[in-house]
Parts: C-alpha cells; structure tokens; sequence
C-alpha cells in the first residue's frame, strides 16, 4: 500500500485560486484609492482657483465691478498654449484692463490645471442677500449646472467648485 506524499496539483490549483482572488481585490482597492486622490487633487486645485479669483478682486477693488460681472467671463474652456499677453508689465493700465488680464488669466489656468476646467463668477441668490459666486467645473460637468435655482450642486457626482463672496 502506498500514501501520498507531498501536496496533490488538486491543492495547489486551489491555493492559487484563492491568491488569485485576494489579490484582484487589492488591486480594485488601490485602483479606487488612485480614482479618490486625483478626485481630491483636483477639488483642491480648483479651490485653490477659486480663492486666488477672490485674492485678485480684493488686491484690485477699483474693478470690482468689472470682476464681478459675468459677461466678462465666457464660462468656456481655455484653449491650452501659452498664458494671455499682458501690456501691464510694460506700460501702466487701468484697474479695468488689470480686472480683464486677471479674468483671462484666471480662464487660462483653469483650462490649463484643470481637466477641461472653466471658471467664471456669477450672481448667487442667498437667503442674507444678494450675493457673487466664483464657479469652478471641470470634465463633463455644465458649469450653469454647479449653481441650480440658488442653491449650490451637492450631488455626489458633480465636478464643481463654488465658492460664495458677500460684502
């Protein structure tokens, strides 16, 4: 009579199978841990965006109103290139031709750090008064969509930044 000795192909196919297994799992996992990190990083520099816009308005009071008016912001994506030319640097110009260099600067760099990134400020209702908004979208997400009725978008899905400014 002989007994087997040793460990059977039955077993070590079944082994791996299990390893197999454990190791899909942390894969989905460390895949899902990259997908929140770049969600994160790009909610961050858009907040970041977003504070520097409201920087630039105070820095330059005198063109509040210029800032502050949404014609003057197209609300569209930058085309990637080289950042917009400022005659500022060589000569002097007003607080208005400062507000719109700051307005196409601000456009650039959210099409440029941002993944089809847009930016713009707009009229917020709130229950205080009236109020401005500096809006920051990226990808898919319709940046009239990040502001609804005066509330702002807190769907789970939205690609969105909004920052609300009272004075």
């Amino acid at each position: 009579m002989r007994y087997q000795t040793g460990v059977g192909m039955v077993e070590i196919l079944v082994a791996l199978l299990v390893l197999a297994i454990g190791v899909l799992g942390y894969a989905g996992l460390q895949l899902s841990a990259l997908k929140g990190a770049e969600t994160a990083q790009t909610r961050s520099q858009a907040t970041a965006l977003a504070r520097d816009a409201l920087e630039r308005v105070l820095a330059n009071g005198a063109a509040r109103a210029t800032y502050m008016d949404p014609d003057q912001w197209s609300g569209d994506t930058a085309a990637f290139g080289d950042a917009p030319p400022s005659d500022c640097f060589d000569a002097a110009c007003d607080s208005d031709d400062m507000a719109s260099w700051d307005i196409e600067q601000l456009e650039w760099q959210a099409g440029v750090l941002l993944p089809a990134g847009r930016i713009r400020m707009q009229p917020c209702a709130a229950a205080s008064g009236p109020t401005q908004c500096v809006v920051v979208a990226w990808r898919e997400q319709d940046i009239g969509e990040c502001v609804r009725n005066g509330e702002v978008n807190a769907d789970e899905g939205s690609q969105c930044v909004v920052m609300e400014v009272a004075r």
